[in-house]
């Protein structure tokens, strides 16, 4: 057996240095990922214009077509009203903020008695709306906000809906703002509040406009975070002062 000794050379690679491109962000596109954890729900928004005369017929509704939570503004509900109260907890979980001595007003959430939550505690009052906020921690980690907005002075109701934004926990988790917002999102004075959306990360849901006012005065509206659970809406035709959507 003959052996014979190769000369190896071993040396480093010169690196190489190309020009770095510029990235064309226009050739970017959105891919929808589905999360192993990810879960679909029906959930409502409805201003009801009294709950009191329609405690039997909410808690029905919202089991009727299958709404594991139904967002309420005008609800009317006052401390006296206990019947109210209770016939709507019948089947669900339902929370409420009532308006502070006055009559009207109102905003409530009610919620499938599987999902766990807490109530979101206002750090502050203010004048020029009224809300109800809770968290959802399972089946899956989402804010929820409730308004209501009589019709009023708008420049006001922009300053405390974004003071009243900041104090949500800012850790990532969606939020869905609900409610009838009385704002003619057609007229001018809407830009003002359109404006503000982007600024705090909010999109806007569109939703039909009311019958026979042709105005949209109830919204929708999504925040969430990158690399965090999405939340995805599609509507869905209910009641004719009623909207809907899938989770």
């Amino acid at each position: 057996m003959c052996h014979q000794f190769i000369p190896i050379i071993c040396h480093r690679r010169r690196p190489q240095h190309t020009p770095r491109k510029v990235r064309n962000l226009d050739n970017l596109c959105s891919l929808n990922v589905a999360s192993a954890d990810s879960f679909s729900s029906s959930i409502g928004l409805w201003n009801c214009q009294s709950a009191v005369n329609k405690a039997d017929f909410i808690p029905a509704f919202a089991t009727h077509y299958n709404l594991s939570v139904l967002a309420l503004t005008e609800t009317w509900i006052h401390a006296e009203n206990t019947a109210t109260l209770a016939a709507l907890a019948s089947n669900f979980n339902f929370y409420h903020t009532s308006r502070p001595n006055r009559r009207g007003g109102g905003t409530g959430l009610l919620l499938s008695k599987t999902w766990k939550f807490t109530c979101l505690s206002p750090s502050c009052s203010y004048t020029s709306f009224e809300f109800h906020s809770v968290t959802v921690t399972d089946p899956a980690k989402m804010h929820f906000l409730v308004i209501y907005r009589p019709p009023g002075q708008l420049g006001k109701f922009i300053d405390e809906f974004d003071m009243l934004l900041s104090t949500i926990p800012n850790d990532g988790t969606p939020l869905l703002v609900l409610g009838d917002f009385n704002i003619h999102l057609d007229k001018p004075h809407a830009a003002y509040f359109l404006a503000l959306l982007p600024t705090v990360d909010l999109k806007q849901f569109t939703t039909p406009a009311i019958p026979k006012a042709d105005k949209q005065l109830n919204l929708t509206l999504t925040q969430q975070s990158p690399g965090h659970q999405a939340v995805w809406l599609q509507e869905q035709s209910l009641h004719r002062d009623c909207s809907a959507f899938r989770h």
